[in-house]
């Protein structure tokens, strides 16, 4: 929320976060909101506080290059415990899963992975299923990552319409306040612009609403339903 004046929309958007599992809420200016509308909310939900967009967004990228970083440190652990269980001769035909894995950590991209080991033992095949299987998982997990984007929430030209967009599984969204929307930095430093499409007279609803909407977008695409 990028200077939001309005007390009850803080509010409101920290609940909504909190409703959609936002992982942090973000205020950039003053600290101080009424806390009324978040309706206690704020007590588990991750809130931080920001001096500027700029410095919002370039923490932000820096949690996700440091999210990279650490899991790309997990994929080389993996990759040197298969590489000595393979030196110390405790599962032959090992080294397969070991030069596989490193191409995995340089490119740290999602491949296929080709299972030309040759034949070993029941326990040792298992062994390297779950190393691989692991290291599948890490290698979606950097993709994600890496694919992570900034996306800003207004109507302007060469916006993108929202119900049309594909949300990244990682991304900060931006909102501004009401009537000015965000500023002309928090447009620049965005990957993208998206915009509610609005059909009456009033092309403008709420900004805690827009917020709700927006998220509510977001677990369309990535949330499974409850049963």
């Amino acid at each position: 929320m990028e200077n939001w004046t309005h007390d009850f929309n803080i509010g409101s958007m920290v609940r909504t976060a909190n409703a959609f599992q936002a992982k942090r809420v973000h205020i950039v200016g003053p600290h101080k909101w009424n806390r009324k509308g978040a309706l206690m909310t704020e007590l588990y939900q991750h809130v931080e506080n920001h001096p500027s967009i700029t410095e919002l967004v370039e923490c932000w990228k820096l949690r996700i290059a440091g999210e990279i970083a650490a899991a790309q440190s997990q994929a080389s652990a993996i990759a040197l415990h298969v590489r000595e269980n393979a030196e110390s001769g405790h599962g032959a035909g090992m080294n397969d899963a070991v030069s596989l894995n490193e191409g995995h950590v340089t490119e740290c991209a999602p491949s296929g992975m080709s299972m030309d080991a040759p034949a070993a033992s029941g326990a040792e095949n298992g062994n390297k299923l779950a190393y691989m299987t692991q290291l599948a998982a890490i290698d979606q997990r950097i993709a994600e990552l890496k694919a992570a984007r900034v996306i800003a929430l207004d109507i302007i030209p060469g916006a993108v319409p929202m119900e049309t967009y594909c949300f990244p599984k990682r991304c900060l969204m931006l909102f501004g306040a009401e009537g000015p929307g965000l500023s002309e930095k928090a447009l620049e430093l965005a990957d993208d612009v998206v915009y509610i499409s609005q059909f009456g007279s009033v092309r403008s609803i709420n900004a805690g609403a827009a917020a709700a909407v927006s998220m509510h977008a977001w677990i369309a695409q990535h949330a499974a339903p409850q049963s």
